[in-house]
């Protein structure tokens, strides 16, 4: 079997990690932030982790242990593509993955990070992820959890919707178009808003001290628009949703996203 496949199988499988593998050890160095890289030939792997993630070694060593298994098994499958070649390969392998600093409130800690993968071709493609973790029972909470098993799960994907397209509408220029205004309508071209439990979202930091003032869903390219486009940084104010929410978690939830915060995202994502 040609190696390849088994090359982007294994981007595949970080894009799409749902945190279920068993943690393993921290690396020794944890005190900086690449945890692990590797230079070997036309191959380059990276796992990276936020400082701030030490303050939650649980968390941090299940981070660590699915980056670590992640990267072995792309370097695994680039080895046997070279073996299968007879020798270097014609394009650069790369796989990099970043957690970035936690949001916490009073029981919840979130992180969201970027996988960075290029397998040849035209361009390298970028991607999401993310992780809720319970603090209290050190645990990883699944999106759905935060919502009334009863809840009307469209309310929050139209807000999600409105999101995208104010971060859209943002941007100006081609990007000032509404995709589908709802999942399973078409819009131009070919996009349509997401659901929002199929994408990967975190806290945002609220301008209430210990409270979350939203979600922060991560928007990768080819979604709501061509790979030119770009990514986008989609937030949804907890007033939106908070109906939805379930009673054990609806406390960890109040007021707005900061202020600082939504200058911070306007700042990185000025056209």
């Amino acid at each position: 079997m040609n190696a390849f496949p088994r090359i982007l199988m294994a981007a595949a499988w970080l894009l799409a990690a749902a945190c279920a593998s068993p943690p393993q050890a921290i690396a020794p160095n944890d005190a900086r932030p690449v945890a692990y890289k590797l230079e070997d030939g036309r191959m380059t792997t990276e796992l990276t982790l936020d400082p701030a993630l030490r303050a939650h070694p649980e968390l941090r060593a299940r981070l660590y242990g699915e980056g670590m298994a992640a990267i072995r098994e792309f370097e695994a499958a680039v080895r046997g593509a070279r073996a299968e070649a007879g020798g270097e390969l014609d394009s650069d392998m790369d796989l990099s993955l970043r957690w970035g600093a936690p949001v916490e409130t009073s029981r919840l800690v979130s992180a969201d990070g970027l996988v960075w993968s290029f397998t040849g071709g035209a361009h390298g493609n970028p991607g999401y992820h993310a992780i809720l973790w319970d603090r209290i029972g050190q645990r990883p909470v699944a999106p759905a959890e935060l919502f009334r098993a009863d809840a009307d799960q469209t309310k929050l994907d139209h807000a999600l919707c409105d999101a995208i397209n104010a971060a859209k509408a943002a941007r100006g220029g081609d990007q000032a178009w509404d995709p589908a205004p709802y999942r399973g309508e078409q819009g131009e071209g070919l996009w349509s808003c997401p659901a929002a439990l199929e994408t990967p979202f975190s806290l945002a930091p609220g301008d209430t001290t210990g409270k979350a003032g939203g979600l922060v869903f991560l928007i990768g390219p080819y979604i709501v628009g061509p790979y030119a486009e770009g990514v986008y940084t989609a937030v949804v104010p907890a007033a939106a949703f908070s109906a939805l929410l379930s009673p054990e978690w609806a406390d960890q939830f109040e007021g707005a996203p900061s202020p600082e915060y939504l200058d911070r995202l306007r700042a990185e994502h000025a056209p």
